[in-house]
């Protein structure tokens, strides 16, 4: 009996195996089946993510070229506000009155001189009109322009728009023809604008202090003038 049974026990075992043997197992054909819902983009799902962001777009590039403008508008004012502090400080050290003379016109410019008068659009050094310090007994050209503050414009205050430092406490000089009691202190201020209606304002007191400030709060981070 027992010899039986273990014949019929393999017998069973046989079959069995030979039956596993002639078809793929589930878990290989899971792994060989394509997925059903494969992740894409369909045509109409491109045309609206592209029409989008075509929009989002035209939408950011006005701000961008604001935000540009705005940026050459600060560093126009920043400029002239270094080179008034820079000139003031340097009329002390080098015991020399010194001006600067800003030219409103188109393109505006500014330079700085001992003379009251200099052309800052002469890029000459040698010339006798051009606006030049010595530095170690060489003349060196100390002028700005408009170039690199594309559409941006100025307008000054300055008397014949010129303003100047006296040597031995840094306020501002007295300015223009005539008796000493007439001539006014060379104290000003310019204003550079842009074509969006951001306005700076640079102001220079009798005492030679600087400052920046917004006429009508048009450009963020800066006072309204007073």
């Amino acid at each position: 009996m027992l010899a039986l049974r273990r014949n019929l026990m393999d017998a069973v075992t046989r079959i069995r195996r030979a039956g596993t043997q002639g078809r793929p197992s589930t878990a290989s054909s899971r792994r060989t089946a394509p997925p059903k819902n494969a992740p894409g983009f369909t045509l109409l799902e491109l045309m609206i993510t592209l029409s989008v962001l075509a929009i989002l777009a035209s939408l950011g590039v006005p701000a961008m070229q604001e935000m540009f403008e705005r940026n050459r508008l600060k560093g126009a004012a920043q400029a002239l506000a270094e080179d008034l502090q820079w000139v003031r400080g340097e009329a002390i050290r080098r015991n020399r009155d010194l001006h600067l003379i800003f030219d409103a016109g188109s393109p505006w410019c500014w330079g700085i001189s001992e003379a009251s008068a200099c052309n800052c659009r002469i890029t000459d050094p040698n010339d006798p009109n051009a606006c030049t310090l010595l530095f170690n007994d060489t003349k060196v050209l100390k002028h700005l322009d408009a170039a690199n503050y594309a559409g941006v414009s100025a307008t000054a205050t300055f008397d014949q728009g010129v303003t100047g430092f006296e040597r031995r406490r840094g306020t501002t000089m007295r300015m223009g023809s005539g008796s000493a009691g007439s001539k006014r202190h060379g104290n000003g201020s310019v204003t550079f604008s842009n074509a969006h209606g951001g306005q700076l304002r640079v102001v220079l007191s009798v005492i030679g202090r600087v400052r920046m400030c917004s006429p009508d709060q048009s450009v963020p981070g800066f006072r309204k003038c007073v």
